[in-house]
């Protein structure tokens, strides 16, 4: 049984982007099959063109990642400090690739404003959220001692 304030059905409407051009395509679901494996990371390619363009979070996201990456350079990092590092950003920007998707869907299928859609939003961004905190946590646990030691070299 839906809430008092769920969101109605609305009917599919295609949307455009500088990127995709999405078609409704009815009882045919290999209409949109990729072809083969080149295909496939084609399109993913192409989403993640298009979310760096579309979404602010991505660019803030790199030049944080790129930021703390020089560090671990110049603290001197081991290979398993910069793959903890790695793996988390690589779960940060999943998560924020899956919330971009989930609030485009919710956005062009049902624009109207109500608790279900706050809902799904809300905790879509609370996923990038936690794997945002266990990067920088991961961060200052690997870069803390380090940067530590260095300033006690220094003074």
């Amino acid at each position: 049984m839906k809430s008092k304030n769920s969101c109605a059905p609305y009917a599919f409407r295609a949307v455009q982007t500088d990127t995709y051009r999405l078609r409704t395509v009815q009882n045919d679901h290999t209409a949109m099959k990729n072809k083969n494996i080149l295909q496939s990371m084609r399109h993913a390619f192409d989403g993640m063109q298009a979310a760096w363009k579309a979404e602010r979070n991505f660019r803030e996201y790199a030049a944080i990642y790129a930021i703390f990456f020089v560090l671990n350079l110049m603290l001197g990092a081991s290979v398993t400090e910069f793959l903890i590092g790695f793996g988390l950003v690589c779960g940060v920007f999943s998560a924020e690739y899956l919330n971009t998707a989930l609030e485009r869907l919710i956005d062009t299928r049902f624009p109207e404003i109500c608790e279900d859609n706050k809902f799904i939003k809300d905790t879509a961004a609370a996923g990038v959220f936690i794997v945002s905190i266990a990067f920088f946590l991961s961060q200052g646990l690997i870069l803390l001692p380090k940067l530590l030691e260095v300033i006690a070299c220094v003074f």
